[in-house]
């Protein structure tokens, strides 16, 4: 089935399909779902119905289960607001250009993610005291290609048993109060806060206990930092928490600002640890001041933050933005550069002019003939 894609998002990657929205349509804390962004692996989006669907749990396990749609709906259910970027977000600033599907700053968004916890059915499952890690299947499958070979899986990953028993990791099937739409998982996916969307499982189909690491493709071939000059027999660390980061939302690139106030707003983000402060800089990062803070509804959802900027003079200027975390975490001014491009909190610059005053129609422009 060929996926669909919202008209107001910018498509990165046509298949499999890969969409964002322009970062000025970030104007609420909750992201709308057509303007959430899409990361498909495969060509097709699998053709699921929540009538039929079943969860199968087994491995390392005292019972091994087979879990109905509606069954999961009689466990005790919670709301939780969550942001999640995807891990190659803002892979265009890199430089040299790396590896992966070219996103812009848009592959990120809060929304609020109804479920059940996870914890409730691996407990009816019964957790072996040899287990190590949960290990997730989802129903999307196709072709990856590594070192010259071709060949055919499912999308896969997984978490260390301390993450998965956490009560806030969801088996969630309603996104911002209505049922997951096909493009973002229908009917149940994992969401899986404070971590990059990589690890949030779509189409989840199977949960199995493992008593080792897991050593899929996308646990150790993707989705991992492999830095120049990497040793290819040294197997990297799967990537998990979110960096902590911000983005300006407005404006955007070349606006047009006259002398006075001009508001300048974003979100930050961090997976580690809520946001503490946002620095603006209109000077490219020469000075800072400290931005104006608004509440968020979890500890897993990023914080809005504005800036009221008193501007006189006309000019070009850069607008930067750089936010910190309550474990001390902030963003740099430029990253390490890595082979595939993931992981991306360098701090995000807009490039603005401030008019002399407002023209009118006719008004003479100097350069004019």
């Amino acid at each position: 089935m060929a996926p669909e894609q919202s008209a107001g998002q910018i498509t990165v990657s046509e298949d499999p399909l890969c969409t964002e929205p322009r970062l000025t349509s970030l104007d609420s804390s909750v992201t709308p779902v057509d303007l959430f962004f899409v990361r498909h692996h495969f060509s097709d989006v699998p053709k699921l119905d929540a009538a039929t669907w079943t969860l199968s749990v087994d491995g390392e396990v005292e019972n091994s289960l087979t879990i109905s749609y509606q069954e999961l709906l009689k466990l005790p259910q919670r709301t939780l607001p969550v942001t999640f970027e995807c891990a190659g977000n803002s892979r265009v600033a890199m430089s040299p250009p790396v590896e992966g599907v070219f996103w812009g700053n848009g592959a990120v968004g809060n929304a609020e993610w109804t479920g059940v916890s996870l914890q409730d059915v691996l407990s009816q499952a019964g957790i072996k005291d040899t287990v190590k890690e949960i290990y997730f299947e989802g129903a999307d499958s196709g072709q990856e290609e590594e070192e010259g070979l071709k060949f055919d899986l499912s999308y896969s990953r997984s978490l260390p048993l301390d993450k998965a028993m956490h009560p806030d990791t969801l088996l969630a099937f309603q996104m911002n109060g209505e049922s997951i739409t096909p493009n973002h998982g229908y009917p149940i996916r994992l969401i899986v806060p404070g971590w990059y969307g990589v690890a949030s499982v779509k189409w989840l189909m199977r949960i199995r206990a493992l008593d080792r690491p897991y050593q899929g493709f996308f646990q150790t071939r993707r989705y991992v930092i492999i830095n120049e000059g990497a040793d290819k027999e040294q197997t990297p660390k799967p990537l998990a928490t979110m960096l902590v980061k911000s983005l300006i939302t407005q404006p955007r690139r070349g606006k047009v600002f006259f002398p006075g106030e001009n508001v300048i707003q974003g979100f930050a983000w961090s997976g580690e640890a809520k946001i503490s402060r946002v620095d603006f800089s209109m000077d490219g990062g020469k000075t800072w001041t400290e931005a104006r803070l608004d509440e968020t509804p979890s500890d897993y959802a990023w914080c809005p933050w504005s800036f009221q900027w008193q501007v006189s003079a006309p000019g070009h200027y850069m607008l930067t933005a750089r936010a910190t975390d309550e474990s001390g975490n902030t963003q740099p001014l430029s990253g390490v550069w890595n082979y595939r491009g993931y992981a991306i909190n360098t701090i995000h610059m807009v490039p603005i002019e401030v008019a002399h005053h407002v023209r009118k129609p006719g008004d003479f422009l100097p350069w004019e003939p």
